[in-house]
């Protein structure tokens, strides 16, 4: 049977039918698909989502552990650093007096995080002696390798000064084993019985691993909710995706429906054209939809049509030809000007970014992806010596040569690598630049890519700026740390080294007292007296470095202190000086002594380097320092001293540590090592508030600079004083000084000169003695005191205290540090007299009968 035959004779209800069942085919398909890939689609979710959770939770934990192992070792470095300082500060400090100190136990068992502490062990032993749990405290090897096995390999592995690390397990107070990571240091300082200690930081891995397990709850909750509503959504979409899809082959059947109608009526629209054409209308045309007659006779019917319509409207097509053309050509004028709009918009940013890149202060160079120089601000021309007009259209490196800061190799060119990578530079690096005119520069330097509104790479953008200043302030205030760390040692050094020597000058200048001046003894106490006085100085010499060494400052005029200061050190020798001191000269408020050896270590370092002879030439003259004249010196007046050598130079390698404490170089020629005297003068100029600089030239010569600050009002002159000396008698002297020695033979020497000697060891005893003997109605005339007693009360307090019991005290004070602020001013602190050490016999004497004349007055 023919299907023609069932379906229905009229053609819009058979339209209608096939496609009503063919729409039904999709449908069924549809609804078969997702009840079969719906059943399999939640475990699938299920497993997915379990899959990232496992892989997300290896990593995470992994990145914990890191991140845990490193927090742990910078902690155990921390607080190595620490304890470090309170060792160096506390040099006397032994292991029973840090676990007696309360403070120091929380420095050493300080918390990390909520678990984790840091503990104290000894670096030879192992034994611990610093932990927060008392049952570890004082354990040793055999304990530990018993109990904590784990805990003893890595506290073994850090014997010996060694860095140590690794995981253990520690049961809590619950019984449960816990996991924990410990990391070791070493400490760089030992106790004061010379016990080694080392650094033990320790946390527990589940500390840092709970939040992640907290997480594994709420993931699970969240795969839950996401399955079920995912099965939600799944069926939601299979009732709604069916209906929908129903009403749509309904609609669509409809629509044919609609269809075979217009179709069926062709044979109207056909007789309804027809008429239209009777009343004129040559336009008309009819589609066919069927076949068969009906279709020729439409087509008949066009044909005939359009020939008429070809002699009846050319007059209407040529006048609508016109109309388009004209409309053509109004848009053609339109684009004209939108294009000329654009071009003055693009010269306008144009200009705007030129005027841009002339403001900004650092260097900017752009090229193209090759590489070649586009544009450069005038930033950029003055660093690189080079003006756009000459290094336009050049490779970049052709106009920016540089070379590493470090290595000095040459730079490879950075534009490569960012057009390749399509990524700025990771960091700012530093290079020395090199300037057209050979002129060397140190720049900061950064690039990145320059790219359209696609996105697309057109060049790249470097910006550089110059930071040669900014590296010598660096390098000033690095040399200047220095010197401070020297001082710190050199000022104790001073001050035990002059007591030593105060001990042995007073042996020696009472000896020589008691022997005969034509005794041969007499003339061997001479020459050890005069080499204590030698040492004497070099004490002096390294109290420069301390801040005991701080300038007695008086103002007065520079020009006869530079030129008799070089005159004396090149007489005897072969070097001339010439001098150029300015007439109008500024004064300064200086040491002059302190200022005098600045001068004779500059012109001696010339000398030396010119052993066959030559000149040496004196500068002096007034300035006027800015901000921009690249001298690390507040703005202000100054006095600049150079001096300069015609010698061998020194190699630009070795300029920049002269001024190094104790840095000598190797021989050059006849020179020899700059040695301590350079380091001196840069220490005295720093504490001057100036600074001083070298250059030099191998084969040319040497010249060192100084800046001093300068003072433009007119020096006053003050009278001295007249010295007073009176002839005293028997005195009752009370003599405090926390040396043995020194209080021993400092008593000889008062008895020798007829007084009667009291000691005391510091100012708490002296007090005592002293309140004793005035309650005795016998008091001391005189009392001596040390400025300085480790430990105890000093000079300073103790004759403060002296003052409130006795107002009419006569005190002198006696140090070490000739220079220190109480010793300088040593009348403002309530002493009538100073000995400086290392005193003889008539020093002493000489100062006692100055005070004592100043009081009988």
């Amino acid at each position: 049977m023919k299907i023609s035959k069932i379906l229905p004779k009229k053609f819009s209800f058979r339209l209608f039918v096939m496609t009503f069942v063919a729409g039904l085919i999709p449908v069924c398909i549809f609804a078969l698909l997702i009840d079969i890939y719906g059943r399999q689609f939640s475990p699938e979710i299920r497993r997915t989502i379990q899959r990232a959770y496992d892989e997300e939770w290896t990593h995470s934990e992994v990145l914990l552990r890191d991140t845990l192992e490193t927090l742990i070792q910078q902690k155990a470095s921390d607080v190595a650093l620490q304890i470090d300082l309170i060792l160096q500060s506390h040099p006397y400090m032994t292991l029973q007096d840090l676990k007696g100190d309360r403070e120091f136990w929380k420095i050493a068992t300080q918390p990390f995080g909520k678990t984790g502490h840091a503990s104290l062990y000894e670096t030879n032993t192992g034994i611990i002696r610093f932990h927060r749990d008392k049952k570890l405290r004082n354990k040793g090897s055999k304990i530990l390798s018993r109990g904590y096995p784990a805990l003893w390999a890595i506290i073994r592995d850090g014997r010996g000064g060694k860095h140590a690390r690794g995981y253990y397990e520690l049961s809590d107070e619950n019984g449960e084993k816990k996991q924990t990571y410990m990391c070791t240091a070493p400490l760089r300082q030992m106790t004061a019985d010379n016990v080694a200690l080392s650094v033990a930081v320790s946390a527990s891995v589940e500390e840092f691993t709970n939040p992640i397990r907290d997480a594994e709850v709420v993931h699970h909750k969240t795969a839950e909710y996401l399955t079920i509503s995912t099965e939600k959504l799944l069926r939601s979409f299979r009732r709604l995706g069916v209906l929908y899809m129903g009403l749509g082959i309904v609609m669509i059947s409809l629509i044919a429906f609609g269809v075979g109608v217009f179709f069926s009526r062709a044979i109207t629209r056909l007789r309804v054209a027809t008429q239209k054409v009777n009343e004129g209308d040559l336009y008309v045309s009819v589609k066919s939809s069927m076949s068969g007659e009906v279709e020729t006779l439409t087509e008949d019917f066009n044909r005939m049509v359009a020939r008429l319509a070809e002699t009846t409207v050319s007059k209407r097509l040529l006048e609508a030809s016109e109309q388009k053309l004209l409309e053509a050509n109004r848009e053609l004028q339109n684009e004209i000007q939108t294009r000329a709009h654009t071009e003055r918009a693009l010269a306008n940013e144009k200009e705007r970014l030129a005027v841009t890149l002339r403001s900004i202060g650092d260097g900017v160079i752009t090229t193209d992806r090759e590489g070649k120089i586009v544009l450069m601000n005038h930033a950029a021309e003055a660093l690189t010596g080079w003006s756009q007009s000459d290094a336009g259209g050049r490779a970049l490196t052709s106009a920016f040569q540089s070379v590493d800061e470090a290595t000095g190799v040459e730079t490879v060119d950075p534009v490569r690598p960012i057009v390749e990578t399509g990524k700025p530079m990771k960091r700012e690096t530093t290079q020395i630049l090199r300037r057209r005119d050979g002129v060397e520069r140190i720049v900061a330097l950064n690039g990145a890519p320059i790219r359209d509104n696609e996105g697309k790479i057109l060049g790249v953008v470097v910006v550089f700026r110059d930071v040669t200043q900014q590296r010598k302030t660096e390098e000033e205030l690095l040399r200047i740390r220095k010197l401070e760390s020297v001082g710190t040692l050199a000022g104790g050094i001073a001050h035990d080294f002059n007591n030593l020597l105060a001990v042995i000058l007073g042996n020696i200048s009472f000896a020589k007292a008691l022997t005969d001046p034509e005794d041969i003894m007499h003339r061997r106490l001479m020459e050890a007296e005069n080499a204590v006085f030698r040492g004497k100085e070099l004490t002096h010499r390294l109290l420069v470095f301390s801040k005991g060494g701080e300038p007695l400052r008086q103002l007065v005029s520079l020009k006869g202190i530079i030129q008799d200061s070089a005159n004396i050190t090149i007489s005897g020798s072969r070097v001339k000086a010439v001098f150029a001191i300015a007439d109008d000269l500024w004064q300064a408020e200086i040491d002059q002594g302190q200022i005098r050896q600045v001068i004779h270590n500059l012109v001696m370092n010339a000398r030396e380097a010119m052993r066959e002879g030559g000149t040496v030439s004196v500068r002096a003259e007034n300035v006027t320092v800015g901000g921009d004249d690249g001298v690390p010196l507040p703005e202000g007046h100054y006095v600049r001293i150079s001096v300069e050598d015609q010698g061998v130079g020194i190699p630009e390698t070795e300029l920049p540590r002269i001024f190094d404490p104790y840095y000598t170089t190797k021989e050059m020629g006849n020179v020899k090592g700059m040695g301590l005297g350079l380091a001196i003068s840069y220490s005295t100029v720093h504490n001057h508030g100036g600074f001083i600089t070298a250059q030099s030239r191998v084969g040319v010569g040497t010249t060192i600079v100084v800046y001093l600050p300068a003072h433009r009002e007119e020096m006053k002159q003050e009278p001295e004083a007249p010295e007073r000396t009176a002839q005293i008698g028997k005195c009752k002297v009370l003599y405090m000084d926390d040396e043995g020695a020194l209080r021993d033979i400092a008593a000889e020497m008062l008895a020798y000169m007829g007084h009667d000697v009291a000691v005391a060891s510091d100012g708490a005893e002296a007090l005592k003695l002293y309140t004793a003997a005035m309650k005795s109605g016998k008091p001391f005339d005189l009392v001596i005191m040390d400025l300085t007693i480790p430990g105890g009360m000093g000079a300073d307090e103790a004759v403060q205290r002296l003052l409130e019991v006795d107002p009419k005290l006569r005190a002198i004070l006696t140090s070490g540090y000739a220079s220190h602020g109480i010793v300088r001013d040593f009348k403002e602190y309530g002493f009538a007299g100073v000995l400086v050490k290392p005193y003889d016999v008539k020093e002493m004497e000489k100062v006692i009968r100055s005070v004592m004349a100043t009081d009988a007055t």
